[in-house]
């Protein structure tokens, strides 16, 4: 069975060794990148299956490098990975197209349930 590759977009050094431990057991992390033009750019030459994506992401914010994905990769999957609770930014976020919001105090629990439910929505 094919692993899942994943890219991850945050601009913290230690939440990306943390993914790294975290999900390189059953999954391909691919990269970490540290803004959202760095993104778009990586997603598109690597064609990963799931991209993590900080909101707070300097040069082209998480929502929008989110929303630029989406229209250029329609069946990626995106999965919001911050510590913003706000319930219009959520909204948002799965009104781009997103396929999970994790907050990163729960990610130890919650993280690799939503990639595996990311995993298996239809494109």
């Amino acid at each position: 069975m094919r692993r899942t590759t994943i890219l991850v977009a945050d601009d913290h050094p230690m939440i990306c060794a943390a993914l790294r431990k975290m999900l390189e057991p059953g999954h391909d992390l691919i990269g970490c990148v540290e803004d959202g033009w760095t993104l778009i750019k990586f997603a598109v030459d690597m064609k990963p299956d799931v991209v993590l994506v900080d909101l707070g992401l300097p040069g082209l914010n998480g929502l929008e490098a989110g929303r630029e994905l989406k229209k250029l990769m329609p069946g990626l999957k995106l999965i919001f990975l911050t510590m913003n609770r706000d319930p219009d930014i959520v909204q948002e976020a799965f009104r781009i197209g997103a396929s999970g919001y994790v907050l990163k105090d729960a990610m130890g629990e919650e993280l690799v349930p939503a990639i595996l439910d990311a995993m298996r929505q239809p494109v």
